[in-house]
């Protein structure tokens, strides 16, 4: 399907959809499309192109993809302003996003990063989205160099990643921090320049709001960037009145997604990361089995645990791989696990997600 928008005008796509910019100026989330680049716009998910230049498109669409057509840009004022404050931080900056379930989180960190990267600023970006992970697997908090502008940041390799094991912080507060603390500390051993944090949308109760200070305490950001629709982030930023904080909107134009939708979103990430998986049988004696989360310490009961979300690490504690526990045979002293990784005697750290072989989630 061809399209044409003239300049001021912005295209919202849906996914899955190909877009093919065949002529003019067109941007991106603050990254700037070239002439014949192609742009995969994942199911679930929404990108404003926003027309610089009057503009063709070539647009190959998914059954239940859609687009529209507003006048303007996609992207609120106050992002705008606060980006432009940000980048008159001096030295080392630290910028810690918080917000509720699609509010706009993600959106806000790939345009804060695209924009720095215009400034020449060395940009490393932690994921600390558990449920909508974009660098490394769901259940997992994953550390990126971000080299060049970006649309997505689904397609960007991971330098590191630690392992939680669940979607939510709630139920695995202790280890969402030990992982945090482990990338931050990986961030400054060479010296930090400009480091995005992204959080998960876990933001209602006393719960919620102690974890985003202790998140808060551990990286001590220059600049806390709160995004809600209404005051639903008041009881976080009564609790962090002492920090730097600008408030944002939620994009009008921002795609609410049902659970369901974020659900597949997680199984398509599975996918990815269980892409050439195999059965890989591992013997007891040679491999060491760890609880990753709160409540999950030892491989007692793992019979009863075909299908659990495992991580797998070498001796070391980097981190190699996803996989799903298929089998413990305790006369033979074995245990079989799907997984891609290749590592003969990885260490496995248990989960409490539960999949099928095809990477879908069991309830």
């Amino acid at each position: 399907m061809r399209l044409s928008l003239k300049r001021g005008k912005t295209l919202l796509i849906d996914g899955p959809t190909a877009v093919t910019l065949t002529s003019g100026s067109v941007a991106v989330l603050g990254a700037k499309l070239k002439v014949g680049s192609k742009v995969v716009v994942r199911k679930g998910k929404r990108l404003p192109f926003e027309v610089m230049k009057d503009a063709a498109f070539e647009l190959a669409m998914g059954e239940t993809s859609t687009f529209l057509e507003v006048d303007g840009s996609a992207t609120p004022d106050s992002w705008r302003d606060a980006v432009d404050e940000i980048l008159k931080l001096n030295g080392p900056s630290l910028v810690l996003i918080v917000g509720g379930v699609d509010s706009g989180k993600t959106s806000f960190c790939t345009y804060l990063a695209n924009r720095a990267l215009n400034k020449r600023r060395k940009v490393k970006v932690i994921d600390g989205d558990l449920g909508q992970s974009d660098i490394g697997p769901p259940a997992t908090i994953g550390l990126a160099g971000i080299a060049e502008q970006i649309v997505d940041p689904f397609g960007v390799e991971a330098d590191l990643v630690g392992f939680v094991g669940t979607t939510s912080p709630s139920g695995a507060l202790n280890t969402c921090l030990k992982a945090l603390k482990t990338l931050k500390e990986r961030c400054t051993e060479n010296g930090l320049d400009f480091l995005i944090v992204n959080t998960d949308g876990w933001i209602e109760g006393e719960n919620a709001v102690n974890y985003k200070a202790q998140v808060v305490d551990l990286f001590c950001p220059n600049v806390i960037v709160a995004i809600q629709e209404a005051d639903e982030l008041k009881p976080i930023l009564e609790r962090l009145r002492d920090s730097r904080i600008i408030v944002v909107e939620t994009p009008k134009t921002i795609k609410k997604r049902s659970r369901e939708v974020r659900k597949a979103l997680r199984e398509l990430a599975y996918k990815k990361y269980l892409k050439d998986a195999k059965f890989k049988s591992y013997i007891l004696n040679y491999i060491e089995i760890r609880g990753s989360s709160e409540g999950v310490d030892s491989p007692v009961g793992l019979e009863r645990d075909e299908g659990l979300l495992v991580g797998l690490e070498d001796r070391e504690g980097r981190f190699l791989g996803i996989g799903i526990l298929s089998a413990i045979n305790h006369d033979r002293r074995t245990l079989k696990v799907y997984t891609p990784v290749t590592e003969p005697s990885p260490r496995i750290l248990l989960g409490q997600v539960r999949l099928s072989f095809g990477g879908n989630e069991i309830s």
